[in-house]
């Protein structure tokens, strides 16, 4: 390992060490009925930071066909948890140009989304290229220049946080820097106390679960 290498490592270990530390922290109880969900990736968190491996996932070589809904799924994914699913080729649809025209609508972009991916990891499939680069783009322009105008509360929690959500997985299975690069800057931009009033706020936590893979991925 060269000495670049050595100090990439080095300073993802410690990333990894201080997000496993800060979301494994108690937080208000503002989960309502999935705070034992939010307290079990709490706990998988300190597991994280006692040595704990994550299982690894493998992208889907076409597309993945659960019975899943995604919100379901995604929470299942996040506890290690096994998803159900076969196989087979991916849906022929308008979706990409649904969620292009959804850019002004994150209520619509927020269901296009969990309609799409009733399988999470399916965010990493070959056929999603142009997806996850306009998740990216997304969220590190219009959404970035609203955040570092203070502008938190004027974007969608439950649009922004799927959206991260969906980037950290995908970072989680790729080797492209720029998707690791995008959640260092989220998590070091999003107030650590901030737990939107959304029946959704629980995706908060599973961001930083999926980050927490995404940082062992490429030190691992």
């Amino acid at each position: 390992m060269s000495s670049r290498q050595e100090i990439i490592t080095k300073a993802l270990r410690q990333r990894y060490a201080e997000v496993c530390k800060s979301a494994s922290q108690p937080a208000p109880d503002v989960f309502g009925e999935l705070t034992g969900f939010v307290s079990d990736l709490r706990k998988q968190l300190v597991a994280g930071l006692e040595g704990q491996q994550f299982k690894r996932w493998t992208a889907p070589k076409t597309w993945f066909r659960s019975s899943y809904e995604s919100l379901a799924a995604i929470r299942l994914l996040a506890t290690d948890g096994e998803i159900e699913c076969i196989e087979v080729e991916p849906p022929v649809s308008t979706f990409f140009n649904d969620l292009q025209a959804s850019t002004r609508d994150p209520y619509q972009r927020f269901q296009l989304l969990t309609m799409r991916y009733r399988h999470p990891l399916n965010i990493a499939a070959p056929s999603e290229d142009e997806v996850r680069e306009h998740l990216l783009e997304r969220l590190m322009v219009s959404d970035r220049a609203r955040l570092e105008q203070n502008s938190l509360p004027g974007l969608d929690a439950d649009d922004l946080l799927l959206k991260l959500n969906l980037i950290a997985i995908h970072a989680s299975l790729t080797y492209d820097l720029r998707y690791l690069d995008a959640l260092n800057y989220y998590y070091e931009l999003l107030p650590a106390t901030w737990y939107p009033d959304s029946p959704q706020n629980w995706l908060r936590v599973s961001f930083l679960t999926f980050y927490v893979r995404a940082l062992a991925f490429h030190f691992n």
